[in-house]
């Protein structure tokens, strides 16, 4: 498996230059972190100093031994006594039960020594069962979108949807994340083949549900279903473009946000659900089993706080019941790293609340 090592850069402060011609000087080329758990990224800055009496020039961008993209350096020059940090991430993924040694090349024209190298090493601890990567989040992540009037949501809908009604959709083009896919459904599927097209051309992954919430409890009853139970009527096949319910039944994802409600409110993933870890609702306990589930369902509670604390101890109680839930390693913390903030909403997006 190739591994992820990036390089951002950013430029500090100034040093002293002692020698003629440029000469590179890192304060510390080995940074050893320890012990990770496999899936988490390392992050180091290592402090890259030309303590020469002419400019240091970088004649190519940093190269890790890894095999992949590290990415280009903001500067290409430091003056004399001029420092700046290599902040190096290190995607443990892959690793885990070994000790591992990765290391970065710096080019410049430092004639004494064209190239440093530095690295990162450190033991890398097998992962749990109850635990997974913030990548793996992010590459199962979807969007499930519910396109009625919010007293039809309130009424029933699918666990983790979010609610943007079909009239203000123009209004939430610039917060809803292009990255991954967006399922969309209302009542009986005509709607939100309507939304989906919308999306589809101001170049979003969207794909309508056939027949809406009606399609889905067609199939599934009331699987996965908040709100009051029933099959409404009208339920409708679409054509070209829809995903039939079993699609997204495949692979259904519940996020449950474990953070105190400040952190939740000030940005989460959309579709998290807000609960209190020391407190779980009955209804997080009783959702279907896999042993429960039809064939061809899955479902997977991924477990979210800042840190993956309380959220691995949360994971594991909850397999311990028979669930099949994750806990995020690293936890949000993690994800800004990788990923930065730009999926990270505030609460004004109408997440379901639990039953």
């Amino acid at each position: 498996m190739r591994k992820r090592l990036w390089v951002p850069v950013l430029v500090l402060a100034a040093g002293v230059g002692v020698w003629a011609g440029p000469r590179l000087a890192v304060d510390e080329p080995v940074y050893d972190f320890g012990e990770v758990v496999d899936g988490v990224v390392v992050e180091h800055a290592f402090v890259l100093t030309n303590v020469g009496d002419a400019p240091l020039l970088f004649i190519r961008d940093p190269l890790p031994t890894c095999g992949c993209t590290s990415a280009p350096l903001p500067r290409r020059q430091l003056a004399p006594g001029e420092s700046m940090e290599l902040v190096v991430l290190f995607d443990s993924t892959g690793y885990g039960g070994r000790r591992v040694a990765e290391t970065v090349s710096v080019y410049t024209d430092d004639p004494e020594a064209p190239v440093a190298r530095l690295t990162v090493r450190g033991h890398v601890r097998r992962a749990e069962l109850h635990q997974a990567s913030a990548s793996t989040l992010y590459y199962r992540y979807y969007l499930l979108l519910d396109v009625r009037d919010p007293d039809a949501f309130a009424r029933g809908h699918l666990l983790g949807a979010v609610n943007v009604p079909l009239a203000v959709l123009p209004q939430w083009l610039d917060r809803l994340p292009k990255p991954f896919p967006i399922y969309v459904y209302d009542e009986a599927g005509e709607a939100a083949a309507e939304a989906a097209a919308r999306l589809v051309e101001a170049g979003f992954l969207a794909r309508a549900i056939s027949g809406g919430l009606a399609g889905w409890r067609l199939v599934f009853g009331d699987l996965f279903v908040v709100g009051t139970p029933g099959t409404p009527p009208g339920a409708k096949v679409l054509a070209e473009g829809a995903i039939p319910p079993g699609r997204l039944a495949q692979g259904y994802l519940l996020l449950l946000d474990l953070r105190d409600p400040a952190a939740y409110a000030a940005g989460h993933l959309p579709g998290a659900v807000n609960v209190d870890p020391y407190a779980l609702p009955a209804w997080a306990w009783e959702l279907p089993k896999p042993d429960d589930l039809p064939p061809g369902v899955q479902l997977t509670l991924w477990c979210l706080d800042e840190d993956g604390t309380t959220a691995s101890s949360v994971a594991e109680g909850l397999r311990a019941a028979g669930l099949n839930a994750l806990a995020m390693i690293g936890g949000l913390a993690q994800w800004r790293l990788l990923y930065g903030e730009s999926l990270l909403r505030a609460a004004s997006w109408g997440s379901s609340p639990g039953p």
